[in-house]
C-alpha cells in the first residue's frame, strides 16, 4: 500500500509535466515554465500570474519578484522529456519501482539511451574525418623505414585512432543501446517530474527576456498572501512547500477557487463568473457569504470534492425548477441571484456518459493504461506526429486526449480546448451535432443496444415506447407521442430491406429521442 500510494503521488505530478513544450532546443524550456506558472496561477489561485513575468502586475498585487520566486521552484525541477525534432529519445520518465536503488539505476540507463543519438552522431562524424585523412595519407609517398641498426634509437609512437577503431566503438554502442532499450520497455514509468540535480534560486528576467538576467530572487510564495520563502533547511526544489502553502487553511484563494468551479459545473456558471480571475479585473462574487461558507466547509471536510458535490446537489438551490419567477425576473433579468435553476446543456462528457448509461453499455471500472506504442518506438517529429484514438465504453474522464488533435466527440459538443486553460466552455448549437446523433458509429451502437434492451424487457410496444421516453427524456410518453412513434416505426419498417429485425427501426427512433433538446439540456 505504501509503494502504491507513493506511485499515485508521483503520477499526480504529471499535472506539472504536461506543461506545453516549445521548439526543439533546451534554451526554449523557459517557455514551458512560463506556461506552467500561468496555468497554476489561473487554475489553483484564480490569478493571472503570467502578467508579472515582464514587470509588476498592472492590476493585481503580484510583483515580478513574486513571479520569479515561483519560477525558481520549477526551474529546480526535472521534467519528463518526451523527445523533440532534434533529439528524439525520451528521458527522465520516473520509474515506478519499489526499490529506490533499482529506480536510480534505471533512470541512469534511461539517460544513457537519450544520449546515444548525439554520441553516435559524433562518432560517425569522427569516422568520416578519419577515413578522409587515411585516404590522403595513403596517397602520399611512403617514408623509408629505419635500418635495423637504428631501430633501437627510434622514439616509440602511440598508434593513432583509426576509422576502424571508431567503427568498433559504434558497433559496441549499437549493441549496448539494444540491450538498454529492451530493458527500458520492461518496467512501468510515469510522465512526471522529479527533483533536479541543479537546485537554486532564479534570477529576474529583465522585461521577461531570459537572456537578460537580473538580481537573484529567493524561492517562495506571493507577498500579498504571506510572502514566505523556503526554510533554510530545505534542500529540495520547494514543490512540497508550495503544495503545503497552496492548501494551507489560511490561504484565502485555493478553496474558494475550487468550490466556485464545482458550483460552475453544476449550475452552469460560478458564484464568480470569471473562474480563472479572482483579481481586480474579475467579476465580484454574486454571493460572497455563500462562497466563504462553501470554502470553509470544503476545508473542514478534508478538501473532499465528493462531499462538496453532495452538498450542492442536495441543496434547495440545485433542486429548484427551471421556470423563471416573474417577480424575480423583473429585478434580476440575468438570474445572477439564482432565483430559479438556469437551464443548461449537458457538457460533452455528461452527454457521452449518459448515452452509455441509457444504453446499458457503460463499463463502470476505473480507467487503466492506454495501449500506447512502446516508448522505444516513439521518436516522433513534426512530420511524423503521434495520433491516437482508443475507443472505450468507460466514463469520458478516462478518454485519451492529446493537445494537437481533439477527441472527435468532445470536439463536436464543445469540449474544452486541450491546448489552453479553459475557464468557461463556449456552448454552440450546430448542424454537426444533430448530424452526429443521426450518423456517427458510436451513436448507432448505443441506440442499437438500447433498442435491443427495450425490446427484450418490454414486449408490449406502447409500454416499450413509454419506457424509452422515461429513460432518455426523464418522463413517460404521452398518448399522442406514442401514436406518432408507432406511425414512424411502421413507415420506417416498410421502407427497410426485407429481413431487417424490428430493432433496426426502433434504434432509429432512439436516435431521434437522443437528439431532442429534452435529452441534451438539463432542466
Amino acid at each position: 500500500a505504501g509503494d502504491e500510494d507513493r506511485f499515485q503521488k508521483i503520477i499526480a505530478t504529471g499535472y506539472l509535466a504536461t506543461a506545453r513544450r516549445f521548439g526543439s532546443g533546451a534554451d526554449e524550456f523557459h517557455l514551458t515554465l512560463e506556461d506552467l506558472i500561468d496555468n497554476l496561477g489561473k487554475t489553483v489561485l484564480g490569478l493571472a500570474l503570467g502578467c508579472a513575468r515582464c514587470h509588476d502586475h498592472k492590476f493585481d498585487p503580484v510583483s515580478a519578484r513574486d513571479y520569479y520566486a515561483l519560477y525558481g521552484i520549477f526551474e529546480s525541477t526535472r521534467f519528463a522529456f518526451p523527445g523533440t525534432e532534434t533529439f528524439k529519445r525520451t528521458k527522465d520518465f520516473t520509474p515506478l519501482l519499489a526499490d529506490r536503488a533499482e529506480a536510480e539505476k534505471r533512470l541512469a540507463e534511461d539517460r544513457e539511451i537519450a544520449q546515444f543519438d548525439e554520441r553516435t552522431k559524433k562518432l560517425k562524424e569522427e569516422k568520416k574525418t578519419l577515413e578522409q585523412n587515411e585516404k590522403l595519407a595513403a596517397a602520399k609517398k611512403p617514408q623509408p623505414l629505419p635500418s635495423r641498426n637504428d631501430a633501437d634509437n627510434v622514439p616509440v609512437k602511440i598508434a593513432p585512432r583509426t576509422a576502424q577503431d571508431v567503427q568498433r566503438e559504434l558497433d559496441a554502442a549499437v549493441v549496448r543501446q539494444a540491450v538498454l532499450v529492451k530493458n527500458a520497455d520492461a518496467y512501468p514509468k510515469a510522465y512526471a517530474v522529479m527533483e533536479s540535480n541543479r537546485i537554486g534560486n532564479a534570477r529576474l528576467h529583465k522585461k521577461g527576456d531570459v537572456r537578460s538576467p537580473g538580481e537573484e530572487v529567493p524561492r517562495g510564495f506571493l507577498t500579498v498572501l504571506g510572502g514566505q520563502t523556503l526554510p533554510p533547511e530545505s534542500r529540495g526544489s520547494g514543490r512540497r512547500e508550495l503544495a503545503d502553502w497552496l492548501t494551507d487553511r489560511t490561504n484565502p484563494l485555493t478553496a474558494r477557487v475550487m468550490v466556485n468551479r464545482i458550483w460552475q459545473h453544476h449550475f452552469g456558471r460560478g458564484l464568480v463568473k470569471t473562474p480563472n480571475d479572482f483579481g481586480v479585473r474579475g467579476e465580484r462574487p454574486t454571493h460572497p457569504e455563500l462562497l466563504d461558507w462553501l470554502a470553509q466547509r470544503f476545508v473542514e471536510s478534508g478538501w473532499s470534492v465528493k462531499a462538496m458535490h453532495r452538498a450542492m446537489l442536495l441543496s434547495h438551490a440545485y433542486q429548484m425548477a427551471s421556470d423563471p419567477v416573474p417577480a424575480a425576473a423583473e429585478k434580476d433579468a440575468n438570474n445572477d441571484l439564482f432565483a430559479h435553476f438556469n437551464r443548461r446543456r449537458l457538457s460533452a462528457e455528461e452527454m457521452r456518459d449518459s448515452l452509455l448509461v441509457i444504453a446499458g453499455t457503460l463499463d463502470p471500472s476505473p480507467g487503466g493504461p492506454h495501449p500506447f506504442p512502446r516508448e522505444s518506438e516513439w521518436q516522433y517529429t513534426q512530420h511524423k506526429q503521434f495520433f491516437g484514438d482508443y475507443p472505450t465504453n468507460k466514463r469520458s474522464i478516462y478518454l485519451m486526449q492529446q493537445r494537437i488533435r481533439k477527441q472527435a466527440f468532445l470536439a463536436t459538443f464543445d469540449g474544452s480546448d486541450t491546448n489552453a486553460t479553459t475557464a468557461v466552455r463556449p456552448v454552440s448549437n450546430t448542424p454537426l451535432q444533430a448530424l452526429w446523433m443521426m450518423n456517427a458509429q458510436f451513436a448507432h451502437e448505443q441506440a442499437a443496444a438500447l433498442a435491443e434492451r427495450a425490446t427484450r424487457d418490454f414486449p408490449d410496444e406502447p409500454a416499450r415506447l413509454s419506457h424509452l421516453s422515461e429513460l432518455i427524456l426523464g418522463r413517460p410518453a404521452g398518448p399522442d407521442e406514442i401514436k406518432a412513434a408507432q406511425e414512424y416505426l411502421t413507415q420506417l419498417q416498410s421502407a427497410l430491406p426485407a429481413g431487417q429485425p424490428p430493432q433496426t427501426a426502433l434504434a432509429s427512433y432512439c436516435r431521434v429521442l437522443l437528439g431532442a433538446n429534452e435529452f441534451v439540456f438539463l432542466e
